[in-house]
């Protein structure tokens, strides 16, 4: 079996290679600027860009399987999930990435348009709605933690579920390379559901450093994105994230990571551990 990874350099790609290699799976590692370094024999690194079409069947050529992570960035980004599905005739498993609450998101989102058609494709298909990456705090907010020490965000008091991408990318590998995933909707969280306020103790306690979270307007969010030039629909995105988490969304737990491989999910406190020189 092959399976060909989109987004293989992205936040949950790198790790869906390597739970595929673990799994002894052959990977097709795809983006739009392949990396050619540090793959073994069990990793073809290809091209693959969603705005040129010329790139589409080079990559799926030999794969049975495929993890998908959607284009973001294209403006009719909505039909090109479908469009290469029916272009991949000999494709037979696919895993999506979307996102806890797809179906409730403003039409800007595409996540719900990839996930019917995904449905639609004939193919055995598994769609994956993970929570808020733990792994935000390390790289998207860490800039900020680690030189303010603060975190503003519009997320209220509400508690979250977070999930680390390795777990993300395991439940993947065994929805592509194992039977009884197909037709599987699964909401991929973590083990424990915090506040922001509550996530940023656990992170300043492993790091020995006072950290503060900051509940700010979706308005003043919306500012603070526009001066960072974030294009409008990206805002729009955005805020129905935040919508959902005010409303309760993403707090639940589920036992998703533990059924689908057999393992208690990765905790925040113990990517923390891991990480602590990160916010320091």
């Amino acid at each position: 079996m092959t399976v060909l990874v989109i987004g293989a350099t992205g936040k949950t790609g790198r790790s869906v290679v390597e739970a595929l290699t673990a799994r002894g799976v052959k990977v097709a590692a795809a983006s739009r600027t392949p990396d050619t370094a540090h793959h073994g024999d069990a990793v073809r690194p290809v091209r693959f860009d969603w705005a040129d079409r010329g790139t589409w069947a080079p990559a799926l050529e030999g794969a049975s399987g495929l993890y998908m992570v959607g284009p973001y960035a294209h403006p009719t980004g909505e039909t090109l999930v479908g469009e290469l599905l029916a272009e991949a005739p000999d494709l037979r498993r696919v895993a999506l990435l979307s996102v806890i609450g797809a179906d409730r998101l403003p039409p800007e989102v595409m996540m719900a348009d990839w996930e019917r058609d995904v449905r639609a494709s004939g193919k055995e298909w598994t769609i994956l709605r993970p929570n808020w990456f733990i792994q935000n705090f390390g790289n998207a907010f860490a800039a900020g933690l680690r030189d303010k020490g603060a975190l503003d965000l519009p997320a209220g008091d509400a508690a979250l579920s977070f999930v680390d991408t390795r777990d993300v990318a395991e439940v993947a590998a065994a929805a592509l390379a194992e039977d009884g995933h197909t037709g599987q909707t699964y909401d991929v969280t973590g083990p424990q559901s915090l506040t922001y306020a509550e996530a940023l103790k656990t992170i300043g306690d492993a790091a020995g450093k006072d950290l503060t979270y900051h509940p700010i307007s979706h308005e003043q969010a919306a500012e603070n994105l526009r001066a960072a030039g974030v294009r409008e629909r990206a805002i729009t995105w955005q805020r129905g994230l935040y919508d959902l988490i005010h409303e309760g969304v993403n707090a639940p737990v589920t036992d998703v990571v533990e059924r689908a491989t057999g393992r208690p999910a990765r905790s925040l406190a113990q990517y923390a551990a891991e990480n602590a020189a990160t916010w320091r």
